[in-house]
């Protein structure tokens, strides 16, 4: 496994995410030709893409 740096994470939240708003990348590995990108939303409560329904988790 490969040690990821902060300046890794910010690069990883940079390119990945860039564009998406409310996104907290929380960590990022990188092992066997994978890069594994842990991210969080920091909405408390977003619609549901099926419905339209407000929630605070999946349903």
């Amino acid at each position: 496994m490969t040690l990821v740096t902060q300046a890794d994470v910010s690069l990883w939240d940079s390119l990945v995410f860039d564009g998406i708003g409310d996104v907290d990348v929380e960590a990022v590995t990188a092992a066997s030709g994978t890069v594994d990108v842990v991210a969080r939303g920091r909405a408390a409560d977003a619609a549901c893409p099926d419905c339209g329904m407000s929630s605070r988790r999946p349903h």
